[in-house]
């Protein structure tokens, strides 16, 4: 029997490569002639027209036909798009009160939503697979004739990599939940769960304002507080996949008692349950943080000192983490980008009170500029193995 060798499959593995780079780019960056796909990846025109061609053939992107441009002069070009209906993923975010499960089209256009509260009697790992399958049903009956490829799911939980176990979220109570082996099991299909601070960071970084930085930290402050830390590009997932835990990093031996067990974390600072604790102690009756945040910015002392407080403690873990990861940037995410907003003076003061001296260079604070991130990255997530091999595109796996 003739074997295939590693020059045979050469060829292909190149076509492949290069048929996902023009598909991720369409994907996040939106329309674009030929001739600049040509000018972005150095490939000649005869090449980008026939992998344009094969892209049309799977059906993901269409071209309109070229147009003279206003002068009459020069060679006009077509344009490619994505049609972001020829393909969709379900992305679903848990979180500690609330879940989302949304139809993202190619693209990242969210076709269809379905949003409920959680409760004691809804929240545990089987009471929201019960409740996510019917409304992946609902949104996938409403795209007929569009192919589903993937589903992805963001929790609040330390999740093992890559089994996928959601093994700790203290605010769902979830200890050891193979939430996406359940969820999967029901829908006859792979589910891909990550962290939800990972998966808003790698939203920030694809179509946020971290897009084309190599290292950057994104806090997401969500109730609790989560991270994701981007090294030379690739999101750092430690051996086990836990890597990001900034929220439980220790900022006072003798500090408040964690959740977690531990004293002084950052969580017990800047989370959402320790901020309003903090304008409660200082006499202020206010139940949101967005209150807070409002009263703050009118110029209320006692708001703006409490929230200049927390933006002193934010800004001492994050230099806790400059000094060991050296990052261009950090990304305040969910209600730290509030806190950033509106005290980046603060913010500012306890980073550079705690960051090493010699040798210290200027990082960017940075406001993340997605709403819900952590959705956004759960339907990241699930695009990743259309985008990475485009040609393998087959058949759409029957409605559930």
């Amino acid at each position: 029997m003739r074997t295939v060798g590693p020059s045979a499959a050469r060829p292909e593995q190149i076509r492949r490569h290069n048929l996902s780079t023009l598909l991720r780019h369409l994907h996040l960056h939106g329309q674009v002639s030929r001739s600049e796909l040509a000018s972005l990846t150095g490939l000649n025109r005869s090449t980008i027209g026939g992998l344009v061609g094969d892209l049309v053939d799977l059906g993901v992107v269409s071209q309109r036909s070229p147009t003279r441009n206003s002068k009459g002069a020069g060679r006009p070009a077509y344009v490619v798009v994505a049609r972001p209906r020829s393909v969709h993923v379900v992305a679903v975010d848990v979180d500690v009160d609330s879940v989302q499960v949304a139809a993202v089209g190619l693209g990242g256009d969210v076709l269809g939503r379905v949003r409920w509260q959680l409760h004691d009697g809804n929240r545990s790992a089987t009471a929201v697979v019960d409740d996510v399958v019917p409304a992946i049903r609902q949104l996938t009956a409403s795209l007929p004739h569009s192919h589903r490829v993937g589903i992805g799911a963001s929790v609040p939980a330390m999740v093992a990599d890559p089994s996928g176990l959601a093994v700790y979220a203290p605010n769902l109570d979830w200890s050891d939940e193979p939430f996406g082996e359940l969820l999967g099991d029901r829908l006859n299909e792979p589910v891909l769960i990550g962290n939800d601070a990972d998966l808003a960071t790698l939203a920030e970084q694809r179509r946020g304002v971290a897009a084309g930085l190599r290292h950057v930290v994104c806090v997401l402050g969500r109730v609790g507080v989560g991270g994701g830390v981007i090294v030379d590009g690739h999101l750092l997932r430690g051996a086990r996949g836990y890597a990001g835990e900034l929220g439980h990093m220790s900022l006072q031996a003798d500090g408040p008692l964690c959740h977690c067990g531990n004293h002084g974390c950052v969580e017990e600072y800047v989370g959402e349950a320790a901020i309003l604790r903090s304008a409660r102690e200082a006499g202020l009756e206010i139940s949101a943080l967005a209150t807070l945040f409002e009263q703050a910015e009118r110029g209320d002392a006692v708001a703006g000192e409490v929230v200049a407080t927390a933006a002193r403690w934010f800004g001492r873990g994050l230099a806790n983490l400059a000094n060991v990861l050296n990052p261009e940037a950090f990304v305040a995410s969910g209600h730290l980008a509030e806190v950033l907003r509106v005290a980046e003076p603060s913010v500012r003061e306890g980073l550079e009170r705690g960051m090493v001296t010699i040798g210290r260079a200027p990082i960017t604070l940075l406001q993340g500029g997605i709403r819900d991130a952590s959705l956004v990255g759960a339907a990241e997530l699930a695009f990743e193995e259309l985008l990475a091999a485009p040609d393998l595109l087959g058949t759409p796996r029957p409605a559930s």
